[in-house]
């Protein structure tokens, strides 16, 4: 892990030397003064002083595992293949999934026992008791052929927006129990794939999504169909911001992160080791209608977070393969 004070124009050096091949794709901060959690691979890591040292206290299940934030100092740990474990600064408790594939995992900022997900069918699955037991809420999302990810909401456990192959993607704002097709997304009304989507933690109605546009994609269009996407009314409609160019990198699936208190604001990630490119961190603001990049000699980074008193203070989650 590093973090940066200027949206990754320069960061500080890590504390531990990156052997590869490691993937840090989990990272959140916690409700606990300077408390982080941290997924490397398959080992838990904890900070109690705002990220400056980590101490191993556990391991974990799953592969490319994510890390979301719930209330009362912890973290719930998922992965595609429905792997499910709370984490907190203390170690790591495997949980029973109600599900053998999950796309999004979201907390109840009230509750920290109150947990859900989403399977590959875009169906809700609801615990009380912190993921020791589960029932599927609503109804799917949709007739997905592909299930590529979940955003919840981190004010309203309810507002969920999910993302599938050639379907665009669906919005809930009743916990699953109707389902809304996003509009926006093609402008010729074709095939969209939507990737990744964040919902905005400053406004909940500001939503921003990557996709890509098959008919687009096969026409030759410039940006190839890739677009990112932003949305002021909670996924219902989106508009696309940004295009692919030779500047602007923008794959399958990129890491996104809103700015905590700045709903006009959006990053997303390139990386690759190849040729030692490094990463692309870009910073999209709506405001403006400007994308700037700050680029860093790491592989890949997999996890942004942000220090819940100093948004100015991000954390990046770095990834060494070579």
């Amino acid at each position: 892990m590093t973090f940066t004070r200027n949206e990754g124009r320069t960061l500080t050096a890590t504390s531990q030397v990156l052997r590869p091949v490691v993937y840090t794709t989990g990272l959140v901060t916690l409700d606990r003064p300077d408390a982080l959690l941290a997924l490397s691979n398959n080992v838990l890591l904890s900070s109690r002083d705002a990220g400056c040292t980590w101490t191993q206290v556990g391991k974990v299940n799953g592969w490319y595992l994510g890390l979301a934030a719930a209330r009362g100092g912890r973290a719930y740990a998922w992965d595609r293949d429905g792997n499910l474990t709370l984490a907190t600064p203390s170690g790591s408790t495997p949980l029973t999934s109600p599900v053998s594939e999950v796309s999004g995992l979201g907390t109840d900022r009230r509750n920290g026992d109150h947990v859900r997900v989403s399977d590959n069918d875009g169906r809700l699955y609801d615990s009380n008791d912190g993921g020791r037991s589960w029932k599927p809420i609503g109804v799917p999302s949709g007739p997905l052929n592909a299930f590529y990810t979940a955003a919840f909401d981190p004010s309203n456990i309810d507002h969920v927006v999910v993302g599938g192959m050639g379907t665009g993607a669906h919005v809930t704002f009743d916990g699953g129990r109707s389902w809304i097709a996003s509009s926006g997304l093609s402008e010729k009304g074709g095939k969209i794939s939507a990737f990744s989507v964040t919902i905005s933690p400053a406004a909940p109605n500001v939503v921003y999504a990557m996709g890509l546009d098959t008919a687009e994609m096969d026409a030759g269009a410039p940006s190839g169909g890739r677009h990112i996407y932003r949305s002021t009314d909670g996924g219902r409609n989106f508009t696309p911001v940004v295009d692919q160019t030779n500047e602007v990198t923008i794959v399958n699936g990129p890491v996104m992160a809103a700015h905590p208190t700045n709903p006009n604001v959006v990053y997303f990630v390139f990386g690759t080791s190849f040729q030692a490119y490094g990463t692309d961190i870009y910073r999209y603001d709506s405001r403006r209608r400007k994308v700037t990049v700050a680029h860093n000699s790491y592989d890949k980074v997999p996890s942004i977070a942000f220090h819940p008193r100093m948004p100015e203070l991000m954390y990046l989650g770095l990834a060494e393969e070579r």
